[in-house]
């Protein structure tokens, strides 16, 4: 059964500093990452963000190519 944070995780937009935070990287290393894996971002007025739902699939295919 899926918790309420994670559904909550999924339908949210993190913008580029807090998903930086949360990957443990800095924001600027971040935005290379977003780069160079191509992960998709949404551009709402001026800021950037990332969908939690594709947040959560990169985490996890990190975590499947470090197993």
């Amino acid at each position: 059964m899926k918790t309420t944070e994670d559904f909550a995780t999924k339908r949210t937009f993190l913008d580029i500093p807090n998903a930086a935070e949360l990957a443990g990287f800095s924001v600027r290393h971040f935005r290379r990452i977003i780069e160079d894996e191509r992960i998709r971002i949404v551009q709402i007025g001026r800021k950037f963000f990332i969908l939690g739902a594709d947040f959560d699939r990169w985490q996890a295919s990190k975590r499947s190519k470090l197993s």
